[in-house]
């Protein structure tokens, strides 16, 4: 699953935008008062500002993939620059069901920023890490709701199936290029003190088209949009 490009919302443009731009070093497609665009790879990444956000903190995870053999370089660069989470001490999450090294951090606005490099894949590069050409897409995205079974069943109708792990509470849903990870809304983010909760969030996924995913009354709506 390619996520081409990930639209969310921020209550403050002006925070994020030196971050993304800055301290990541992310490309700058295009930028205004109402948000901006960056360039992750072959994804697009953009904050559009909100004036009314919920009362509760407002924040999303996603992940970026970066070579399969650049972990630790990456951990250097990004530390180097932010605080990385923990989890028991620890601050690299290993994988073996899914056979991936990742470390996270988080930027301004609290969302939940992951850098993963999946060794099942043979994306192995031989320079120094660089972010501007190692950052290699949007993998995931984040995706509460409080019935994943009804969330996970929608998304098979749109072709988009589970990736190795299912239960009710957590279940990806695509493949090592791309996932939506549905998990139940208060499940604890891995690496971090925060819990999930349901924020609207706009995807763009090749052969799919425009995905506008918001929680309602009776769990996650999936509005195909293209």
């Amino acid at each position: 699953m390619i996520i081409e490009k990930l639209l969310l919302h921020t209550a403050s443009v002006s925070a994020l935008l030196p971050f993304y731009k800055d301290v990541l070093g992310l490309p700058v497609i295009r930028s205004g008062a109402e948000g901006f665009t960056v360039q992750a790879g072959w994804s697009e990444l953009t904050f559009r500002e909100l004036e009314q956000l919920p009362a509760v903190e407002h924040y999303y995870h996603f992940a970026f993939t970066i070579p399969e053999n650049k972990l630790p370089e990456a951990k250097r660069w990004i530390e180097a620059l932010t605080q990385l989470g923990t989890e028991a001490g620890q601050d690299i999450s290993y994988s073996e069901a899914w056979n991936s090294h990742s470390v996270y951090f988080e930027d301004p606005a609290g969302n939940i920023l992951e850098l993963i490099a999946r060794h099942t894949m043979n994306n192995a590069v031989s320079h120094p890490f660089d972010p501007k050409r190692d950052i290699l897409c949007i993998s995931e995205i984040g995706v509460p709701t409080a019935q994943v079974p009804a969330a996970v069943e929608r998304l098979a109708e749109l072709g988009l199936l589970t990736y190795k792990t299912r239960n009710e509470s957590f279940n990806p849903v695509g493949d090592d290029n791309g996932l939506l990870m549905v998990v139940e809304t208060g499940r604890r983010w891995h690496f971090t003190a925060k819990s999930a909760e349901c924020f609207p969030v706009r995807v763009t996924v090749h052969g799919v088209g425009d995905l506008y995913l918001s929680e309602g009354e009776h769990g996650v709506t999936i509005e195909n949009i293209d």
